[in-house]
């Protein structure tokens, strides 16, 4: 099993110290300086360097399509509350999304052991700017070859979990980007049941796209934004009937 350790301290309300290693070699020092105030600063900072380590960092060499296989050993009880959904600390939810959505399943325990972290005196601290806007979306950017980027929200992997009669992924978010990122998607129309059932849902506008592959059943309801970013709005199965 693959295992991040990772402690923080609080320094003020906008920046804590984190330290982190993984085994016995691998190790560092995050300065998470954030663009706000807030009493759990520390809380705080250690959910933005746990998805920045696992996430841009890489530091298991690879980019996690699931919580299996891995652990995060840390030093506050209110993520291991976070990722089961029973922390009272709702200003802390959306920075800890990603351990219920893409990294759902992941094994954690609390430590605050510092055996084998790193010391400033021998490795200067990395300073890590944690800008809400980055590390508290509830959504995963997904640059896809047909669809351009897509943001892929918990409601969406939920529904295909739900609606996939293929048999059930054990990394559905890893199995819903697989199928995202198909090239030969294209852009399809669902008909006129659907669009009327789907705009009395979501209302009717002209910014719902829907998409499909030619040789499957699934389509995935996206709300192209502004931007040119999409949001995939939900994803369903295909009935003949």
């Amino acid at each position: 099993m693959m295992t991040l350790n990772t402690l923080s301290e609080k320094r003020t309300d906008s920046e804590a110290r984190v330290f982190w290693r993984t085994g016995t070699t691998k190790k560092g020092i995050l300065d998470v300086k954030l663009d706000f105030e807030h009493e759990d600063a520390a809380l705080i900072a250690e959910l933005i360097a746990l998805q920045h380590l696992l996430f841009e960092k890489k530091v298991f060499n690879r980019e996690p399509g699931s919580g299996n296989g891995y652990k995060l050993v840390v030093s506050k009880g209110a993520i291991k509350k976070l990722a089961l959904g029973k922390s009272n600390k709702k200003h802390a939810v959306k920075f800890a999304a990603f351990l219920t959505n893409r990294m759902k399943g992941v094994a954690i325990e609390v430590s605050q052991s510092r055996d084998l972290m790193a010391t400033p005196e021998e490795q200067a601290p990395e300073v890590l700017h944690g800008n809400r806007e980055v590390y508290a979306r509830t959504f995963d950017p997904v640059e896809t070859p047909a669809m351009g980027t897509i943001l892929v929200t918990q409601h969406a992997v939920d529904r295909y979990q739900e609606r996939i009669t293929s048999g059930d992924p054990k990394k559905p978010w890893a199995s819903l980007v697989g199928r995202l990122m198909h090239p030969e998607l294209r852009k399809i129309d669902p008909g006129k049941r659907v669009l009327a059932h789907k705009a009395r849902k979501y209302g009717n506008d002209n910014k719902t796209e829907y998409w499909s592959h030619p040789t499957s059943s699934f389509v995935y309801q996206v709300l192209r934004e502004s931007s040119g970013e999409g949001i995939l709005v939900t994803v369903y199965e295909r009935r003949d009937d």
